[in-house]
């Protein structure tokens, strides 16, 4: 049945409302990480750049420097700025933006998992069973994702869209879903990481007390100094997130207007890239009763000289050793993250 004039531009109010309410969600976040970067610039001139090129310092610029991008990139292609940009281009910038937010993505999991075996101080079989939960479904994700971009043809952004500022177009669900492999195991990819997100739930309780237990009144010190507060921080917002994104939690037809979850979704996307910078760069070394683990050598930092609390640093302090019609906003594509809504979050079809 054809729609009469009144019921399109109902429709096309409504979703420019939507997209109003997610831009001021999350260009807040967004500023928020800019703020965390320009207040933590001495820090990593005195701490992180006198460091060797290895590992650590590796994970922690790609994390920080990445995220950067990542919003650049996004605000210019998904954002009201009135830029002129060919199809073609738009196409590019979607693929550049998702495969590096997918690098970003995969290297907080990386850190995640490395923090998990220094603090339960694993052998390196374990770490790497830690390693794989943590960053298993985030690849699945990122393959099926970068397929799902490319197979989707590039087209020009529609008139009245340009007209308001938006420079390129965004998926339909319809086609998203016809045309690409982008809903493929999506359900089964949700309710998976679901149980893996449970899974370092559980190993992160089972820290708590095995790790922590005898501490007394001194236990919420000692979790912050071993970097236990930063994991679990970040694994409650995984946690949050995991549970959301199960079909049978919330509708598909819920989530885009969901303010809720968008700012469940902008927490994994900013919050938790900070937190694993903090699992990198301001970590005291632990007191392991023992062996140091091998994820300590990554992770873990010894003790400025003469400090017990975290006022004081010297780039020393640092040791990383040689050895990550829908919304207008765009959750990155792929994975347990996407539901018939959210797949292009800035949909306009």
């Amino acid at each position: 049945m054809a729609t009469t004039p009144e019921e399109q531009i109902a429709a096309l109010a409504n979703a420019v409302g939507m997209w109003r309410m997610q831009e001021y969600i999350v260009i807040p976040f967004y500023c928020v990480y800019v703020y965390y970067v320009l207040t933590t610039i001495a820090e990593e001139v005195s701490i992180v750049l006198p460091q060797k090129w290895n590992r650590g310092k590796m994970l922690y610029m790609v994390i920080r420097h990445g995220l950067l991008v990542y919003i650049a990139l996004q605000l210019a292609r998904e954002y009201r700025n009135y830029f002129t940009i060919s199809p073609m281009s738009c196409k590019g910038m979607l693929i550049l933006y998702d495969v590096i937010y997918y690098i970003v993505v995969l290297a907080c999991d990386f850190s995640l998992g490395l923090c998990l075996g220094a603090l339960l101080r694993t052998r390196a079989l374990y770490l790497a069973a830690m390693v794989i939960l943590s960053c298993g479904i985030p690849t699945v994700n990122a393959v099926i994702s970068l397929i799902s971009i490319i197979q989707y043809r590039a087209e020009p952004v529609n008139a009245i869209f340009a007209e308001l500022g938006y420079p390129c177009y965004v998926t339909s669900s319809e086609e998203w879903a016809d045309k690409t492999t982008g809903f493929l195991g999506r359900d089964i990819r949700s309710y998976v990481n679901l149980a893996t997100t449970t899974l370092l739930a559980t190993l992160g309780a089972i820290t708590l007390v095995v790790r922590y237990k005898g501490h007394g009144g001194h236990l919420v010190q000692v979790i912050r100094r071993d970097g236990g507060l930063h994991y679990l921080s970040l694994l409650a917002i995984r946690m949050t997130l995991a549970i959301l994104r199960t079909p049978a939690v919330m509708l598909t037809s819920e989530v885009d207007a969901s303010p809720l979850y968008l700012v469940a979704v902008m927490g994994d996307v900013i919050v938790v890239p900070i937190l694993a910078q903090r699992l990198l760069i301001n970590l005291r070394k632990i007191d392991y009763m023992g062996s140091e683990p091998v994820a300590s050598k990554l992770l873990f930092a010894p003790p400025a000289p003469g400090s017990e609390g975290d006022t004081e640093w010297h780039p020393d302090s640092i040791e990383m050793e040689e050895e990550r019609s829908g919304p207008r906003h765009r959750e990155p594509k792929g994975g347990e993250s996407k539901t018939d809504g959210e797949v292009e979050a800035g949909n306009k079809a």
